[in-house]
This record gives structure tokens, C-alpha cells and sequence, in this order.
């Protein structure tokens, strides 16, 4: 007989079958089994009843033994248990399902529909949508989206398996081949958004794609794409199409083929790199970076290309990145370029290379890091072979490093390892230091034991152990040792270009020592208020070398010998620090200006080392340098990496002085009781020291500097100045050709005081201003900077360099900004004519909207009466596109760049290059 159960069972009612009902959830496979057993059940009943029993009662009895089963969960487990070995149908694994409306079943048929917000969980595989059907008879699951009163359909499947998401309009899937018909399509893999009319897929995830389009734009109309008629995926390895054309904005633009093979989102596939092709001035029409693309594993690959120009040049380049999970990454890059008759009329060849490599480690905590920043080859490079990065093009200086460091575990030991080469290629200034060691112990405090108090400075004696050892090459001038020396050749005061030293030469000038330090501090309270910190420090010096003169009266001249042998040196000095504020408070009874606050920061130090230059050391010798029978102190290790030990006396005291200015005000806009600090001045500083040994010049020149904010912290004011308490005796002077004053002037040993010329003369002052138009960004600034607290010395460099260079730390959450510099530098000395330096910047930029923003940085030399170098840039977010345009209106880098390309990586080829450079000029 023909058993049908048709009941609404609401969701609230139905679970999973377990020992426990959970979350809406069922488990067919059990049903199934159960609803089995009641069809089995129910034909026997019917066999027993009369035969003109009313059928209705019988699916009622069905139905409600149904019922009974579906919430009766400890007769069900025993069902279950004792069917467990049973499978029914081809289900292999637990499918998962839920609808917000209701469920209708149809045992007959083994047909289960899902109404309302439907959605399936089956392996890897989920699919939701606003009605779906499952057909265990035939293995299909069918999913269907409704059309709602305004005729608009709604509840469109969506179906997921792995990473993979196809968006339908409807679909067929059958579970158990894997196999699918999909009409209306639209599926994200990785980057790449295709689009669809009809799609079959088979048991091996290939699809088939009728009137199909590729894009990497996410939008349901999306601006840009490719249109085929067919299209075929196959999963990590290729996209392949048919004849296919481009279209932007559904505009199709002359660019198609008769087939295609498209990029694939998830695996790195290797493949040809299309060149981009241009014109130069110099040397002529080219095609630049066109190669191979090698996809060697997942964690490195390699990037060959070449440069072609019709004037005869070429270039080779390789680049690879590599990375290994939590150890480690980095990028590595060669080029070399050969460069022929770059000047008109000119046949010499060029050859020209650049590396660069960088290497971070990526692993915590662990003890041993490698780490390298490479970027180092000729000095023409950059010249011969300029950018769209102007900074770039304009860098003099690079410095490259690699080091490799570890601590000792369960030790206070630790070690760097390290190369680092240092490179101007405007001098041609070349400093390999290879290798350089350092050994470090930290901080160990021997009598640190028992309860700690800030009165017991015993306990706080530390001392620490550091050793460096160096080996550096350089081709830098030696200089004139201002006396004649044998064998002395006057390339010595000049740069010797690599090219004619050659690497033996520059190894053969090579330095190299190791130097040990061993501080030993502590620290005590006097008269509760005073921080006394005496300390001493030791160095020792070792070289395989060290030099030996001696005056030869035949050629008068000195002979210089160099004495292969181990030979140790030694120094040591002692110091004493006294440190301490002072606060002080004037209070008003008046109701704007209630109180002002100055605190002072007097430091003493105190510090004394003896003269090494003397005879009882043997670091110096006391050579004759002329036939006047003139002598004067040598020091064998002179010119050494580290070098000599410091000559004559010395005890020393040094003075400085911190001073902080604040006010609190309150104005009748303050609705509370609380007052607002007003800072009216952040600093204000003097230091120098006196030299108690020394024969003469006891006072070092007097430094002064200060800084605050002026306007309720609108205008940032900055002062420093030297002042020279002695003074100067002009002997002659002159004019240049060109009418500069020339004089020849000694510094006297006298003060300026004495002689009633007041403290002294100042030889150098400077000003910076600087101000921030826009009032949030100026405010943020403020903020950080007071969250920053009281500086020091290196602190105070970084923030002042940030200032000075504003176009290097653009904020964009600040809608606009415009920004000024001024600094102006006085120098002076004695009777010499004063030099004074100006220089203005200013920058600011621009966001008009969330997609438009818009730099420029500029600055005016008021020596040359010229602006400096100016730079326009605006950028543009087209969602799926992007636009960069930059230009140099004038200059010898006057240039225009204009780049839209696709943000996508798939599909960076598809890009419109529009260029003026500088060097085609």
C-alpha cells in the first residue's frame, strides 16, 4: 500500500537525532530509517484492519507514531542503536538543514522541502535559498529563489563548496556525482568575478560557462570585464576562453583575441611577462621588463626579464621572493644594464648594476634572528637608468646591512654579527665594514641581594661587559699628516674611485681592531632631593698592527713603519653625576591667570682621565718633523678603526641647565572648576664644561636652545645658538677674485669679558618655524607630542626631523592639510664674513572626496631667488581601478607620470601608461 506523510512540522519541533535534540538541525539518515520502519509498521496494521476501514485513519495512526518518534528522544536511540549498521540511500555523511518557514516531508517519495530563508549544510558544500529540494530518490537537491509583490526576486541561491561561492539564479546539484547546472551564475574565485548564463559543472569542479564574463571588479554591473561566448575553469590550473573582446562600461574597446588564457586566483601559475614598450631621448624606442615569470612552489618564486632599446642598450634583471611560514622572508633583486652612447655623439659603453636584498625574520620569541637590507651597486646607476621616483633618482647616500644576532640562553650573554656597507655615489665615498662582532653582557648587579632600598647604594653597583671587533676597508682620503713622510702621494687627500683600487687595493687599506668596555655604576640619594651617580669606565684596546716613526735627515723627512704585531692599549676614566628639579610655583588671585609653574633641571658632572700621551704608556712618540728640529706627538695607532688612547689631562666639570615654563588659565568658556594648561615654554636649555687641566681654552663655547609654541599652539618655534667666549685676532685679509673676504685670524686665550666685549661672540644661531593650517591635524599633533612626555636628546632629533620633512608622513583621515617650514642658519667666526642660509618648504594635501586626493610639496631658495623642487600628485580610487598622476612642472626633473591599471594582481597587465619624463629632455 502507498504510505504518504504530509504534516507542517514547525522548526522549533525538529533536531538532531542524538541522545540530545540540538539547534534546529536533522539528521536525515535517521529519519529515513525510522520513517522506514513505520511504512513496515503501518503495512502490517493495514493488513490486519478491515478493508473498508477509512484510509484516513491509517495516516493518521502513521502520522502520529511519526510525531511520537520525532519527540521522543530515548526511544528513538534505541532505534537508532540497534540500526546503526544500516545506510540508507547515499548519504555519506550528516546533512544539516534549517528554513524560517516550515519544512514539508514526503516519505513516499523521499522528498523533504525547505520553505523560507532555506539553507543546507552537506560535507563542504552549504547552500541557501528561498526554497530548495532534496530528492533522495534521485540524488538532486534543487534550489529556487521567489519574486516578491514588487516582482523583484529575492532569496536567489547561493551555494559554497570549499572556498569556492557561486551566486544563481536557480540550480540543480546532484550529491551524489558531484555534477551541477547552474543558470545565471555569478562566482568569486580569489580575485576574479565571473559571470554567467549557464554553467555545467562536473564531478571534477570544472566548469563550463556560456556568455561568460571575467572581471576582477566585485559589482553586480561591473565597470570593466572580459566577454566571451564560452569560457572553461579549471580549478588551480587555468582559465581558458574563447574568442573574446574588452569591455569598459559596457563599451567594448578595441583590445580582443581569438582565445585566452587568463590568469588563475588560486595558485601561482608561471607564464610570459608582456613588456611595456616607450620612447627615450637618449636611448631611443624600447620594450622594458619582458620575460618569464617562474611560479617554483608556494614559498619562492622567480621573476627574469630584459630591456631592449633601439640605440643599442639593453638590461637584464632577476628578482625572486621567497618565504617560509613563522621563519622568515624576503626579496632579493639583480640588474644590469649596458649602456651604449648615451650623449649624442658618444660611443663609449657603460656598465651599470644594482642589488638589492631584504630579508626579515618573521618568528617570536625566538633567541636567534637574520636579518638584511641590501641596496648597493655603481655610482652611475641611478643616473643611467632614472625612475618615476624621483627621491629615488635623488638619494646619494646608501647604506646596506646584514646581521645576524643570538643571546645565550640561561646567560647574561649575548652576540651580533654583522656586515654593513655604507655608499655615496655622488663622491663615490665606498666603507665596507666586514665583518663586525660584538659581545655583550648585560647589567649584573654583584651586591644585589636581600631587600632593596633607595637608600642602599651598594646594592645598586652594576658593571657590564661589551666587546666590538671590526674589520673596514675604505677608499676614503687618508689626509695630509702636515709634515713630509716618506712615500706620502698626494692621492691620499682625495677619494680613490673603486674602479682604479680594485678590491685588493681597498682590502690592503683595510683597519681592523677589537675594543673592550667595562662600566661600573651606581647611584645614591644626598639630602633626599639630590640623585648622585658616580661610575667608571674602562677600555682596552687590541690591534695586530702598530706604526713606528722615525726622522730621517738625509731626505728630511719621517719614515713610517708598520709593525705587524699584537699590540694592546688601555684607558680609563672617572665621573660623577649630580641631578635634581627644582619647582616652582607663583600663584595669582585673579580670575584668568591663576598660577605659573617654572621647573628647573640643574645638572653637574664631574669626570677625570689622565694623560695617555705620557712617556710611562708608550702610546705616543715624540717625533722630529722638520729640519728646525720642530717635534711633535705621534701616536702609533693613529688613523686606527678605533683609534688611540686620549692625550693629555683632563678633569672636567659640565653644567646644564632644563627650563619649563606652564601656566593655568581659565577664560569664561570654561563651564567648570577645572583650569586649562597653557605651556609658554617647553624648553629651554644651556650647557657647556671646563677643562680644569688643560693649558688653555679651559671653557667649552656656551649651547643654547628652546623651543615652544606660539598662537594657542598654532606656530612650532625653535632656537639654538653657539656662543665662543674667547676671542679672535684678525692677522690679514683678503679678497677673492670673485670678491669674497678672505682672513687669516688666531683665537686668543682670552675671554671676551676681560676685554669688554661682552660674554663672548656667537658663531652659530638658528631659527625653525613651522605651522600646520589645518586646526585637526594640528591638534593631533599637539596630542601626541604631549603624550610623548618630557624627550630626550635623540627624541628631540626625531621629532625635529618630522617636522622639517612633513611630505614624508602624510596622514590621510585629515581631509586637508597645508603646512609651512622656515629656518634660517647664521654662522660666524671671528672676523670671517657671516654666512646665512635660508630655506622654505611648504606642502599640504587634499582629500576632495573618499575617492580624490591630492599632494604637492614645493619650497623657494632665496640664494637663487627660485622655487625648489616641485611636485604635483593626485590619486584616484575607481574601485576596481586606480589612478596615479604625478608631475614636476619645471627643473631639471621636469616630467609628467599618469598610470591607470586594474588594483587587481590578476590582471596588472591591463594598465594605460601615459609619460613625459625628465631624461627624455
Amino acid at each position: 500500500m502507498r504510505l504518504f506523510l504530509n504534516e507542517r512540522l514547525s522548526l522549533r519541533k525538529i533536531g538532531i537525532f542524538s541522545s540530545k535534540l540540538k539547534n534546529r538541525v536533522l539528521k536525515l539518515k535517521h529519519l529515513f530509517i525510522i520513517l522506514t520502519l513505520i511504512s513496515v509498521v503501518g503495512l502490517n496494521i493495514g493488513y490486519a484492519q478491515d478493508e473498508n476501514s477509512p484510509p484516513n485513519q491509517l495516516d493518521n495512526a502513521i502520522s502520529s507514531l511519526a510525531l511520537d518518534s520525532l519527540t521522543n528522544s530515548d526511544s528513538l536511540s534505541v532505534m537508532v542503536d540497534s540500526l546503526k549498521q544500516q545506510e540508507i540511500g547515499d548519504i555519506e555523511t550528516t546533512i544539516k538543514y534549517t528554513a524560517k518557514d516550515s519544512i514539508l516531508m514526503n516519505v513516499a517519495e523521499q522528498i523533504v522541502n525547505l520553505y523560507g530563508d532555506a539553507k543546507i549544510i552537506y560535507g563542504e558544500i552549504e547552500l541557501s535559498a528561498a526554497q530548495i529540494e532534496i530528492n533522495y530518490a534521485t540524488h538532486i537537491i534543487k534550489a529556487v529563489g521567489i519574486t516578491d509583490s514588487l516582482g523583484n526576486k529575492i532569496g536567489k541561491p547561493v551555494f559554497k563548496e570549499g572556498d569556492q561561492t557561486y551566486e544563481t539564479d536557480d540550480m540543480k546539484y546532484n550529491f551524489e556525482s558531484g555534477k551541477a547546472i547552474i543558470d545565471g551564475v555569478v562566482t568569486e574565485q580569489g580575485e576574479a568575478v565571473m559571470h554567467g548564463e549557464k554553467v555545467f559543472k562536473n564531478q571534477r569542479d570544472e566548469l563550463y560557462i556560456s556568455h561568460a564574463k571575467y572581471s576582477t571588479c566585485n559589482l553586480a554591473e561591473p565597470h570593466f570585464h572580459i566577454e566571451t561566448s564560452k569560457l572553461k575553469v579549471i580549478p588551480g590550473k587555468k582559465v581558458i576562453t574563447g574568442p573574446f573582446i574588452v569591455k569598459v562600461k559596457d563599451i567594448p574597446i578595441p583590445v580582443g583575441l581569438p582565445f585566452g588564457i587568463l590568469p588563475v586566483p588560486k595558485k601561482k601559475l608561471s607564464g610570459i611577462l608582456p613588456p611595456s614598450y616607450g620612447e627615450e631621448k637618449r636611448r631611443g624606442f624600447f620594450l622594458k621588463n619582458g620575460g618569464y615569470y617562474f611560479a617554483i612552489s608556494d614559498y619562492i618564486d622567480l621573476n627574469l626579464t630584459g630591456d631592449i632599446y633601439s640605440k643599442g642598450s639593453w638590461g637584464l634583471n632577476a628578482a625572486s621572493s621567497y618565504t617560509k611560514r613563522y621563519a622568515y622572508g624576503g626579496q632579493f633583486s639583480a640588474k644590469y644594464n649596458n649602456q651604449q652612447g648615451l650623449n649624442e655623439g658618444d660611443s663609449s659603453v657603460t656598465n651599470d648594476f644594482w642589488i638589492n636584498w631584504s630579508h626579515q625574520p618573521q618568528s617570536k620569541g625566538s633567541a636567534s634572528r637574520f636579518s638584511a637590507s641590501v641596496s648597493a651597486g655603481t655610482s652611475t646607476y641611478n643616473q643611467n637608468n632614472p625612475t618615476a621616483d624621483l627621491r629615488n633618482t635623488l638619494n646619494q647616500d646608501f647604506n646596506s646591512s646584514v646581521s645576524y644576532s643570538t643571546t645565550f640562553k640561561r646567560t647574561p650573554f649575548s652576540m651580533n654579527a654583522s656586515s654593513r656597507l655604507q655608499q655615496n655615489i655622488n663622491t663615490g665615498l665606498f666603507n665596507l665594514l666586514l665583518p663586525e662582532l660584538a659581545l655583550n653582557m648585560t647589567r649584573i648587579y654583584p651586591f644585589k641581594f636581600g631587600a632593596t632600598t633607595a637608600k642602599n647604594w651598594v646594592q645598586k653597583i652594576s658593571f657590564s661587559w661589551n666587546m666590538n671587533s671590526t674589520n673596514r676597508a675604505s677608499n676614503n682620503k687618508i689626509g695630509s699628516p702636515g709634515f713630509p713622510v716618506i712615500g706620502y702621494n698626494p692621492e691620499y687627500d682625495t677619494i680613490v674611485p673603486l674602479s682604479d683600487m680594485g678590491l685588493s687595493g681597498l682590502w690592503a687599506r683595510a683597519q681592523n681592531g677589537i675594543r673592550h668596555q667595562i662600566p661600573i655604576s651606581t647611584s645614591m640619594n644626598i639630602l633626599k632631593f639630590i640623585t648622585f651617580s658616580p661610575s667608571f669606565s674602562y677600555s682596552e684596546l687590541w690591534y695586530l698592527k702598530e706604526l713606528n716613526y722615525q726622522w730621517i735627515p738625509e731626505v728630511a723627512a719621517v719614515k713610517v713603519d708598520t709593525l705587524n704585531t699584537f699590540s694592546r692599549a688601555y684607558q680609563y676614566s672617572a665621573s660623577g653625576s649630580f641631578n635634581t628639579r627644582v619647582y616652582g610655583t607663583l600663584n595669582f588671585k585673579g580670575e584668568k591667570i591663576q598660577a605659573i609653574r617654572h621647573v628647573m633641571i640643574p645638572s653637574v658632572s664631574m669626570g677625570f682621565s689622565p694623560d695617555f700621551s705620557s712617556e710611562k704608556y708608550g702610546y705616543y712618540q715624540q717625533v722630529q718633523i722638520d729640519t728646525l728640529g720642530h717635534t711633535k706627538r705621534l701616536s702609533k695607532y693613529q688613523g686606527f678603526v678605533y683609534g688611540t688612547p686620549s692625550a693629555g689631562r683632563s678633569a672636567t666639570a659640565s653644567f646644564s641647565l632644563s627650563n619649563n615654563l606652564e601656566m593655568k588659565v581659565k577664560t569664561k568658556k570654561d563651564t567648570t572648576d577645572k583650569a586649562r594648561k597653557v605651556v609658554i615654554l617647553d624648553n629651554m636649555s644651556f650647557n657647556t664644561s671646563y677643562n680644569f687641566l688643560a693649558d688653555s681654552f679651559q671653557l667649552a663655547p656656551i649651547r643654547i636652545a628652546a623651543r615652544t609654541k606660539l598662537f594657542n599652539k598654532k606656530l612650532d618655534v625653535s632656537l639654538s645658538s653657539t656662543m665662543d667666549p674667547y676671542i679672535y685676532q684678525l692677522d690679514s685679509f683678503y679678497y677673492s677674485n670673485n670678491g669674497d673676504k678672505k682672513v687669516a685670524q688666531r683665537k686668543r686665550n682670552i675671554y671676551a669679558w676681560d676685554v669688554g666685549k661682552g660674554f663672548g661672540q656667537f658663531t652659530q644661531a638658528s631659527l625653525a618655524l613651522g605651522m600646520s593650517l589645518n586646526p585637526k591635524a594640528r591638534e593631533k599633533a599637539n596630542q601626541q607630542e604631549e603624550a610623548l612626555g618630557p624627550l630626550s636628546a635623540e627624541e628631540e632629533m626625531q621629532l625635529q626631523y618630522i617636522k622639517n620633512n612633513p611630505e614624508l608622513y602624510v596622514d590621510f583621515n585629515i581631509p586637508w592639510n597645508f603646512r609651512f617650514n622656515y629656518n634660517i642658519t647664521y654662522q660666524k667666526r671671528g672676523y670671517s664674513e657671516a654666512d646665512i642660509i635660508q630655506a622654505l618648504t611648504f606642502g599640504g594635501s587634499i582629500t576632495l572626496t573618499e575617492k580624490w586626493n591630492m599632494q604637492f610639496n614645493s619650497g623657494f631658495d632665496f640664494e637663487r631667488k627660485k622655487f625648489t623642487q616641485t611636485t604635483f600628485n593626485v590619486s584616484r580610487d575607481l574601485h576596481c581601478w586606480q589612478m596615479n598622476f604625478s608631475y614636476t612642472p619645471f627643473g631639471r626633473y621636469q616630467s609628467y607620470y599618469l598610470t591607470i591599471n586594474a588594483k587587481s594582481s590578476l590582471l596588472q597587465d591591463l594598465k594605460v601608461n601615459k609619460q613625459r619624463s625628465w631624461f627624455d629632455n
